[in-house]
């Protein structure tokens, strides 16, 4: 110990967790004594004259309970001796310690009377073990010895919110194991009350003890052979929520296993924790830890996460926050897996609000990790906006440093924490001997003490049996030939050359597993399997004996090409880096030096490889072949089939694979699942010739091809063809932007086909878009219709096709005919060749039109698309309609027969009975039977309509779940509320209306703005809410009934702003200020219905003229003063109106521009002398007073301010012939 012998000591009798000396050294670090690791102690027992027992029943703040001391409770008991360790303490270390044992009081003992001293041998019968230092010999007379009894307050027994947990049992009798063995740890469990069935087994991966839990199986033996320790009533944690039904969070979640070569860093961890806790005054506290790639951000907070929970934290959650979508996917499992909600019964926005006020009404302290956060922005909606009784804290990882009070900038190793994890992780064989050190000091100057270069160093030397020395002089021989111009910046050369290392002893152990890598580097980095490793090397099999090389004896010299530019621009990588470091006033220009003599010797070396480099044709035709002129499946079905063909060789070769990537610490498995960090997939890219990768990026579309089997009438492929969605993504960017022509057809087909996957199995439109619009860059561009030949072509209109299609499913009917009739133009040139493809293809588009046009109400151009369709369709053999086509568009005939004037009933019934009587997909049929149903609720036939809609419902339940939120699903159940209106039942069509909107909300979740509560603007949503309006005024909620139909009306105006149904919104308006009226006079709000009616009357005389980009159309033959003034409002309307739609940062920009253009309005209405005028003068006055109020206010009301203004002035301007529409422009 690092304190004197003279220095005055006082002790502590241990009974607890305190016996475990592990658990010593964090709070002795907090104290400032960085040299002692753990206290001096003795055996001893608390004798049963103290008065006391040993019972579970303090309850920590962090939300377990834990031990404590107490009188015996029940009548009869008596009280007992305790065991445990007296531990010498500093005299001035007693206050820290006090703050340890907070909730407790401190009572001191008396030798003799209260306690005993024990010997070792009382333990063991001979002397213990343990390192001898670790006792003290004997207690001073003046040496005053404390015990921690909890306070009263504090005490209960355990329960659901305050179960005993099975971390802290561990760590108890860990202690005792250390101290005295399994007796020790045996007295332990019969001298302690307070046993409980509310037992929670928290350890990490609790049902695979033998990954996390020391000494597991002695600990679970002394447990199991005492039965009051209720030892059969442990639950793991999913079987204790269901048991108990907890209401909140507690556990760790989802934290990344715990690294045991993790060294260093302890005044870091110190740092963090003093962020999060000194800030007391703040409900919820952010630290924000940030640094490059490759520095350890994740391993210093998942060690934080294991050092604090249980002691501090009584929730810890880890979550992947790369966007907004990754979040929710995370929130969605977390409340899958710690509570017995169905979540497949919520959308997005309603998991978000559950989690946040599960963590508000926590009642121990939470920790979320946000974990490689690209926009903080985003964050804040996925927090409560406050944390209740306790604090709430969140760690952020970050590359992105933005200074602030928050922030902990994380650097590289420190030399002694460097040479620390080498010792730790190579090997104790490889790094003995002062030679080796030596050389561990020199490598780890070498490698920049960057964590990640130094972790592959180690893995490597660990792997292939190296010395350190050794592994430094390959290093060194192996970094004058690695360079490659600036495809990666700031990283320093030692990432370059470990990896290099690393991936030539791949390469020497199985050519196959480099191969693979190789590969691996253009998917996404996670969700990697085996069953994508063994389709990537059958179709690295089917391309060619050895990918990269047409023989071996080419092998070696192109994998010299690939150490020439492996890891990435090594010279451009230390420029940067020590371009960063000079910023900070530590130039090195030496590494400049070394850059520049690094580039010359690799492009020696590249120049020399690259004349031999073997090259290998790949087909121009589009067609989908391997060498052995064996087509590949194109079908779903037939990739199916195809898919499952693999040898077993093939799967023992898999395994292999897998196993070496594991070692190498490239591959990082968690569940199944692997992971490969992106710098590094970043890097072995780079490392590629232009050639490898095209070839790499060849083999993984048709790796794609083999596994892609999404089919839209099979649900059972849809769980797979997730799972796939990122890693297409990823392998369709990379083609996008390397020009790689050979494979663009495949990819661009890859790209719709997982477009389509996102809008019709997820309603993910937005993602449909992106997808669709990068299939038509990577065949040429949108409007590029006369590329090459009839494949891409044929492609193209494919694209535009779905395009078209996402776009409706949008209510963006305008650039839906737009990208539609294109298809159609490209279609008909292909129809020439009268093949059956072409046709059905024709006939697909022409259907689409007409389901368009039957959306826009243009019923007659509509029935002439679909006409044509059913005249191409019904033209084929009907053995080539295997998908109901025919079916489909007399479908869309019948809806054009419903809409007319007035609606032919029978001949629409007649044309969806002969649909049924066609072969049909489930889809489709389910949509037909929800169209019949809407035909007999308009015949009158309710009792034959509620048939075909229950039908309708159980077919879409067999095809999406019955818990799942579709939009086919959200139509049955509003035309089921509408049956149910027919029937008067008004509850269930309460109840049928709402669950079609919670549907609508998420599926159309994309159409509302960010961090707003509003409904999103699209025209189904506002249909069912006005529905649900018109059901509370039937059932006389009026309040309710207004409610639903101001929500509409702010929808509707939302959406005039950029729709392009502007006369079916205006009708709509119509009606809802129609209903709006209504529901005033019922209210008997005589003064709500006038300004009704007034707003209704101006509507109503609105001419509908066509309008100039601006929105706007001012009349003529006014006066200059009238027409100055009019032109004015206009103006500084619009600038308002914008202000008042802008996020928070865009105000803080155009908040000069309001107020510069109030002033001018201001000028400009005061100056005008006309009096035809000076109505409009007034008005606008009171906007610039209204909305300059508005601006001082601030806040929530600030916006409803502004935007009430902006509609009274727009009144005003409509009542004197301008009209205004707030139109705004829309980018294509």
């Amino acid at each position: 110990m690092s304190s004197s012998d003279h220095e005055s000591h006082c002790y502590i009798f241990g009974f607890g967790s305190i016996m475990n000396t592990d658990t010593h050294s964090s709070w002795l670090r907090s104290s400032g004594d960085d040299t002692v690791l753990a206290l001096k102690g003795r055996h001893a027992r608390i004798l049963r004259s103290f008065g006391y027992v040993r019972r579970w029943n303090f309850r920590s703040q962090t939300g377990f309970t834990a031990l404590g001391l107490c009188r015996p409770t029940n009548n009869g008991d008596e009280a007992s001796d305790i065991n445990g360790i007296i531990f010498q303490l500093p005299l001035h270390m007693l206050p820290d310690f006090d703050r340890r044992e907070v909730g407790y009081d401190r009572v001191e003992l008396k030798e003799g009377v209260d306690f005993q001293l024990l010997d070792r041998e009382d333990y063991h019968g001979t002397p213990t073990n343990k390192d001898p230092t670790l006792f003290f010999d004997n207690i001073g007379t003046d040496e005053p010895v404390y015990v921690y009894i909890p306070q009263a307050s504090s005490c209960a027994e355990a329960d659901e919110n305050y179960p005993l947990l099975q971390s802290y049992v561990d760590t108890v009798l860990q202690g005792c194991l250390e101290w005295g063995g399994e007796k020790l740890g045996k007295e332990f469990v019969a001298t302690t009350d307070g046993w409980s069935s509310y037992f929670l087994n928290d350890t990490p991966s609790s049902r695979r003890p033998w990954l996390f839990r020391k000494q597991y199986t002695i600990i679970d033996r002394i447990l199991s052979q005492a039965p009051h320790t209720h030892y059969s009533d442990r639950r793991h944690p999913e079987e204790f929520a269901s048991a108990f039904l907890i209401k909140s969070f507690r556990g760790t979640w989802n934290i990344p296993r715990r690294n045991k070569a993790f060294v260093g860093r302890d005044k870091q961890l110190v740092a963090i924790h003093s962020k999060l806790t000194e800030q007391q005054n703040e409900s919820i506290v952010k630290v924000v830890v940030a640094g490059m790639g490759g520095v350890g951000k994740t391993q210093i907070t998942a060690e934080y996460c294991y050092r604090y929970y249980g002691g501090f934290y009584g929730l810890i959650c880890w979550l992947n926050a790369e966007g907004g979508q990754n979040l929710v996917a995370c929130y969605r499992q977390l409340m899958a897996d710690t509570t017995d909600i169905d979540v497949k019964d919520k959308d997005a926005e309603e998991i978000l609000t559950e989690v946040k006020a599960r963590l508000f009404r926590s009642k121990v302290n939470w920790l979320l990790i946000f974990d490689n956060v690209e926009d903080q922005t985003i964050l804040d909606k996925f927090l409560p906006h406050g944390s209740g009784a306790v604090q709430g804290h969140v760690i952020i990882t970050t590359r992105v440093v933005e200074p602030s009070d928050h922030l902990l900038q994380l650097d590289c190793f420190s030399g002694e924490e460097s040479v620390e994890l080498l010792c730790r992780s190579a090997g104790k064989q490889n790094v003995s001997g002062a030679k080796n050190i030596q050389a561990a000091h020199e490598l780890a100057a070498s490698l920049g003490h960057l964590p990640l270069a130094l972790g592959m160093a180690a893995a490597y030397m660990q792997r292939c049996d190296v010395t350190c020395s050794e592994y430094l002089y390959r290093y060194a021989k192996t970094g004058s030939a690695l360079t490659h111009p600036a495809l990666l910046h700031d990283y320093p050369n030692s990432v370059a050359q470990s990896l290099s290392l690393s991936l030539n002893a791949i390469k020497s152990e199985s050519v196959e597993a480099w191969d693979i890598l190789r590969l691996l580097s253009w998917l996404g980095p996670d969700n990697i399997t085996k069953t994508l490793i063994r389709c990537l090397l059958n179709a690295h099999n089917s391309s060619s004996p050895s990918l990269f090389d047409g023989s071996h004896q080419e092998s070696d010299m192109n994998f010299d090409a690939s150490l020439a530019i492996a890891c990435t621009g090594i010279a451009s990588m230390a420029a940067g880096h020590a371009f960063n470091q000079r910023r900070t006033g530590m130039h090195q220009g030496v590494v400049y030096m070394t850059a520049l003599a690094l580039s010359a010797t690799a492009a020696t070396i590249f120049w020399r490889c690259t004349r031999s480099t073997s090259s290998h044709r790949i087909p121009d035709d589009g067609a989908i072949v391997d060498n052995r002129n064996n087509a590949i499946p194109t079908s779903p079905s037939a990739r199916r089939e195809s898919s499952n063909n693999y040898s077993p060789l093939e799967y023992e070769k898999t395994d292999e694979i897998w196993n070496i990537l594991k070692s190498f610490s490239i591959l990082v498995v968690r569940g199944g699942q692997g992971s490969i960090h992106r710098l590094l997939g970043e890097a072995i890219r780079a490392a590629q010739s232009k050639e490898e990768c095209q070839r790499s990026l060849n083999i993984c579309v048709r790796a794609m091809l083999h596994l892609w089997t999404f089919s839209s009438s099979n649900v059972e492929t849809w769980a797979d063809s997730e799972k796939l969605l990122e890693h297409i993504k990823s392998i369709v960017q990379h083609v996008s932007r390397g020009g790689h022509d050979s494979m663009s057809l495949q990819a661009s087909r890859l790209s719709k086909e997982a477009a389509v996957f996102s809008a019709m199995v997820l309603n993910r439109f937005e993602e449909a878009h992106v997808s669709l619009e990068l299939s038509l860059e990577i065949l040429g561009g949108y409007g590029n219709k006369t590329k090459r030949h009839g494949a891409y072509l044929e492609a193209q209109s494919e694209a535009l096709h779905e395009l078209g299609r996402n776009f409706r499913y949008q209510g963006q009917f305008d650039r839906s005919e737009e990208v539609l009739k294109d298809a159609l133009s490209i279609r008909k040139k292909l129809a020439h060749k009268n093949d059956v493809s072409s046709r059905q293809r024709l006939a697909e588009t022409l259907h689409e039109l007409g389901v368009l046009e039957v959306k826009k109400h243009q019923l007659e151009s509509a029935e002439l698309y679909l006409q044509q369709a059913l005249t191409l369709r019904r033209s084929l053999d009907i053995r080539a309609d295997p998908s109901g086509e025919v079916g489909a568009t007399l479908h869309q005939l019948a809806a054009v027969e419903v809409q007319k004037k007035p609606p032919k009933l029978e001949k629409a019934e007649f044309l969806l009975q002969e649909a049924l009587g066609l072969r049909m997909q489930i889809g489709q049929r389910a949509a037909t039977l929800k169209q019949l149903a809407r035909v007999c609720i308009r015949q009158g036939h309710l009792e034959k309509a509620g048939s075909y809609l229950a039908q309708a419902l159980e077919l879409y339940f067999e095809l999406y779940g019955e818990n799942a939120r579709h939009i086919n699903i959200a139509a049955v159940k509003f035309q089921l509320g509408a049956l149910s209106c027919q029937q008067e039942q008004l509850d269930k069509a309460w109840t049928c209306f709402t669950e079609c909107l919670q549907i609508r909300k998420s599926v159309y979740a994309y159409a509302r703005r960010i961090d707003t509560n509003e409904y999103p603007a699209h025209l189904d949503v506002s249909a069912v809410l006005h529905e649900l309006a018109c059901v509370a005024f039937a059932q006389k909620r009026y309040e309710v009934a207004d409610k639903m139909l101001r929500s509409e009306k702010e929808l509707l105006e939302r959406l005039n702003e950029t729709a392009s149904q502007p006369q079916r919104i205006h009708q709509a308006l119509l009606t809802n200020l129609a209903w709006l009226k209504k529901c005033a006079i019922d209210r008997g709000d005589d003064e709500g219905a006038k300004m009704i009616l007034h707003e209704l009357s101006i509507r109503k005389k609105t001419p509908k003229r066509v309008l100039n980009d601006d929105g706007l159309q001012p009349p003529a033959a006014k006066t200059p003063d009238s027409l100055s003034i009019q032109h004015e409002a206009i103006v500084v309307r619009s600038i308002v109106r914008r202000f008042a739609l802008a996020s928070d940062k865009k105000r803080k920009e155009l908040k000069r521009q309001v107020l510069a253009s109030l002033d001018n309005l201001r000028d400009v209405a005061l100056s005008s002398t006309s009096d035809e005028c000076s109505k409009m003068c007034s008005v606008s006055i009171a906007f610039k007073d209204k909305t300059q109020m508005a601006m001082e206010l601030g806040g929530d009301v600030m916006r409803s301010m502004l935007l009430q203004a902006c509609d009274e002035l727009r009144n005003a301007l409509r009542e004197q012939g301008v009209l205004v529409e707030d139109k705004v422009r829309t980018r294509r």
